[in-house]
């Protein structure tokens, strides 16, 4: 897997951060599928903790920091989520944290009404099928299914977000939302073999 020494650095932090409320630590995205590009992608890690508070989210935000952590991709999407919220995420996931950082990237959110909830939706079916732990048990031990229909809602708010943000993404967001649609399985871009 790319990025060992660095993912391992971050899990130590991670465990520093949670101590026994750390469930477990996932990598997901593009690195697990081979799908990875060095230079474009981000790294993708989806946290499971029992209980937060917002004082241990804080910490975690300042040791995971690009500053005082340097990622080696794109940036690190970092999404925390307590375990009752993850077991049955629903159409609109309940995260603790989600957190991006990287070369001037810094991005805190802590409240999951203010942001698109589609992105978490495909994020976490990706990550059910896909994500490989860092620590704990299998994704699917913990990470609740998505229905197929909560999956083809969440594709298509993906590509209407790209059309009203990012005109030029949404032809790569169609094809998306087409394979799903065809196959019942995400692929990372257009052109790349299906995970």
């Amino acid at each position: 897997m790319l990025a060992r020494s660095y993912l391992a650095q971050l899990t130590t932090a991670l465990n520093r951060d949670f101590g026994n409320a750390l469930n477990a630590a996932y990598i997901t995205g593009s690195a697990v599928v081979g799908a990875y590009r060095p230079g474009r992608s981000d790294l993708d890690v989806l946290v499971a903790v029992d209980v937060v508070e917002r004082s241990t989210l804080d910490r975690v935000v300042a040791t995971c920091s690009h500053e005082a952590l340097p990622c080696p991709a794109t940036k690190l999407e970092l999404v925390v989520y307590e375990a009752t919220a993850l077991a049955s995420p629903g159409s609109r996931p309940r995260w603790s944290l989600n957190f991006d950082t990287g070369i001037g990237v810094h991005h805190v959110g802590l409240d999951p009404d203010a942001e698109p909830a589609h992105w978490f939706v495909l994020d976490l079916a990706f990550a059910r099928r896909h994500a490989q732990p860092l620590l704990g048990p299998p994704p699917a031990t913990l990470i609740g299914e998505i229905s197929d229909d909560a999956i083809e809602h969440a594709l298509e708010q993906m590509v209407r977000w790209y059309e009203l943000n990012e005109p030029a993404g949404v032809e790569v967001a169609r094809e998306r939302a087409r394979h799903w649609k065809l196959t019942g399985n995400f692929t990372p871009k257009p052109g790349l073999p299906s995970p």
